[in-house]
């Protein structure tokens, strides 16, 4: 069966700190959504105050499942966000003076994973991420 068109998305790649892709990592097997990038672009959408955006992340329709072991690949993570939260995500990032998407993404997930000492140009004080105990 065909899986739903997710609509029109952007594309963004960051490279978060080792230590915060293990938390990251840690998240997403703790959750129901099916992959860390679905779960960073769902954070995102509510990062950005777009929560009809979210597509896995806290939804009634997903079933808990046991903590299982999430491994990726690669070092670098892509992240396909609906194309509204990718525009209100440039903006954010402009806004900020922070140098790159690719660094305000790396920034935030640094601070959403509860590791502020990775973080490397956003201010700690000027965004406000949705933070999971981990």
């Amino acid at each position: 069966m065909a899986r739903p068109s997710k609509g029109p998305r952007g594309a963004h790649m960051c490279l978060p700190r080792p230590e915060v892709s293990r938390k990251l990592d840690e998240l997403v097997a703790k959750s129901a959504v099916s992959s860390v990038s679905q779960y960073v672009a769902d954070v995102l959408a509510l990062h950005v105050g777009l929560p009809e955006h979210v597509r896995e992340l806290n939804r009634q329709t997903l079933v808990a499942t046991e903590p299982r072991v999430v491994a990726r690949r690669y070092e670098r993570l892509m992240v396909r966000p609906h194309s509204q939260v990718s525009e209100r995500l440039r903006r954010l990032q402009q806004d900020s003076g922070v140098t790159s998407i690719s660094q305000y993404l790396a920034d935030f997930l640094a601070l959403h994973v509860g590791l502020p000492e990775h973080v490397r140009e956003l201010d700690r004080q000027g965004v406000l991420p949705l933070q999971t105990s981990a």
